[in-house]
């Protein structure tokens, strides 16, 4: 904390709970919980008017205007395919919520070492990030590249250890679940690479049937979304505490500054304080904005 014309500005206490990526993040959750709702209510409603219609397990598909083919005949083979059907979609959203988490872990490694790049050695907040953007001083990319490639590729047990070198300490929610989020990796590695069923299995030259697809269940689906949520949640809370706090607002001070350096203070406060609007910082007070003015210009 520091103190400037009697205006005291917090740098690591984080005016928002969490960071910009989290935010992004739920974003693209909220979005494939919509979708998911939506394929679900589409398959209740269906099955409630085949009902009404009078549908029998061997009533013809087509005539409830359903599909017709050579495979699709009755409606037990019609609902036999949906629920197939029904199973390939959520594993697609479980492929999907893993590729936002390792987006979302390789944007937030990225930000924290921005702003408190001391973490590179084992000394957080030795030196404030947003100095060196100031100043158009830079770390070195590949160094950045390995540190994030490090935490999102490989095995679970792999990643926890390099992301606890990084940053000291992790949420239990992420510690405790390694065996669930290997699980996940090789579901989601399986319907990336092998088309949901087991890779090896499936690369071996000598068989004359097809794999199995691999089986989701609801429940297993909804337990798999609910811990990838509760991790994201619980990490960012402690990273943006810890390592981010006010960077966020800094930086876009940062970004206009050149347009608005020769104002008067309180239009400088003005504009600010727009801009970070334009960011839904709602939070954002007159008096915050003068901190991170007479913050900025003291570095």
């Amino acid at each position: 904390m520091r103190k400037w014309n009697n205006i005291v500005f917090d740098r690591w206490t984080p005016i928002y709970p969490h960071s910009l990526p989290y935010r992004i993040y739920k974003s693209y959750d909220n979005d494939l919980m919509s979708m998911i709702t939506s394929f679900e209510s589409a398959k209740g409603y269906t099955y409630s008017h085949l009902k009404e219609a009078g549908a029998l397990w061997d009533s013809k598909a087509f005539d409830f205007g359903l599909m017709k083919d050579n495979r699709t005949r009755t409606i037990k083979d019609w609902s036999n395919n949906y629920n197939e059907f029904a199973n390939w979609v959520r594993l697609s959203l479980l492929l999907s919520s893993c590729s936002y988490l390792e987006n979302y872990i390789a944007t937030i490694v990225s930000e924290s070492i921005d702003s408190d790049p001391g973490i590179m050695i084992g000394a957080p907040h030795v030196i404030d990030g947003i100095m060196y953007k100031k100043h158009g001083l830079f770390l070195r990319k590949d160094e950045i590249d390995e540190k994030i490639v490090s935490c999102t590729k490989g095995t679970w047990q792999s990643r926890i250890e390099n992301l606890k070198r990084l940053f000291g300490s992790l949420p239990n929610s992420m510690t405790d679940s390694i065996s669930d989020l290997e699980t996940i990796r090789t579901i989601r590695n399986d319907l990336a690479h092998a088309f949901g069923r087991e890779i090896k299995e499936s690369q071996d030259y000598f068989k004359s049937t097809k794999s199995p697809i691999r089986r989701l269940s609801v429940q297993r689906f909804n337990k798999f979304h609910i811990l990838l949520n509760q991790i994201v949640q619980e990490f960012d809370l402690m990273v943006n505490k810890a390592h981010i706090g006010n960077y966020e607002q800094i930086l876009q001070y940062h970004y206009i500054y050149d347009s608005i350096k020769d104002l008067e203070k309180g239009y400088k406060v003005e504009e600010l304080k727009k801009s970070l609007l334009l960011d839904k910082n709602t939070g954002c007070s007159k008096s915050f904005c003068r901190g991170i003015i007479v913050y900025y210009e003291s570095l």
